[in-house]
C-alpha cells in the first residue's frame, strides 16, 4: 500500500513540476514576443515621423518655389520641427553637444544640424550607436536647362540618414 501512495505522490510532483516548467517557458515566449512587438512598433513610429517630416518639408519647399521665393540655405541648419511649426509628441527638444539623448525621443543637435532619435527598445550589447538613428537636412539644388546645378537656388530639402561612421563617432563622445 505504501508503494502506491509514494507513486501517486511522485506523479503529482512530476505534474506540478511539468506545469511549472511549461509556465516558465510560456512566460519567456510572451516576454520575447512582447518585446519584439514593442521594437517593431517603435521602428514604425520613427519611420512614420521621418516620412511626415520629409513630406512636410517638400510641401513647404514647393510652396516657396511656387511663390517664386528662394529656399534659404540657412534652412539646412534649422530644426525641422521648428521650421515646419509642428512638434511631434515624442520630440524632447534640442541637445547640447555632450548631452545624452533621452530614450524614445526625437532631439535636434544644433551644433551639427542633426535630427536624432534614440530607441527605447534595443539590445544593451549594441551600445549607444545601435540605439541612435540620425538624420540631416540636405539640399536639392535647382537644375538649369544646361544641366548644371544652381548655387543660388534650392528646389527642395531631403532628410537623409547620417553615415554609420559618423554615428559611431558621435556615440563615442558620450
Amino acid at each position: 500500500m505504501r508503494a502506491d501512495y509514494d507513486t501517486d505522490r511522485t506523479v503529482r510532483h512530476a505534474r506540478l513540476l511539468g506545469w511549472g516548467v511549461c509556465g516558465v517557458i510560456a512566460l519567456g515566449l510572451i516576454w520575447a514576443l512582447g518585446s519584439k512587438i514593442l521594437q517593431v512598433s517603435e521602428a514604425r513610429t520613427v519611420s512614420a515621423t521621418r516620412e511626415n517630416l520629409q513630406a512636410s518639408l517638400n510641401a513647404l519647399a514647393a510652396e516657396r518655389v511656387a511663390k517664386g521665393q528662394a529656399i534659404d540655405v540657412r534652412w539646412l541648419r534649422r530644426n525641422p520641427f521648428q521650421l515646419l511649426r509642428w512638434i511631434s509628441i515624442d520630440y524632447c527638444g534640442e541637445l547640447l553637444e555632450r548631452q545624452l539623448p533621452h530614450t524614445g525621443c526625437w532631439h535636434y543637435l544644433p551644433a551639427r544640424g542633426w535630427l536624432l532619435h534614440r530607441s527605447r527598445f534595443t539590445d544593451e550589447q549594441g551600445g549607444l550607436a545601435a540605439e541612435l538613428q540620425v538624420f540631416q537636412l540636405q539640399a536639392v539644388p535647382i537644375r538649369r536647362q544646361t544641366g548644371t546645378e544652381s548655387k543660388e537656388g534650392l528646389l527642395s530639402l531631403e532628410l537623409n540618414p547620417v553615415s554609420a561612421a559618423e554615428i559611431t563617432a558621435l556615440a563615442d563622445t558620450y
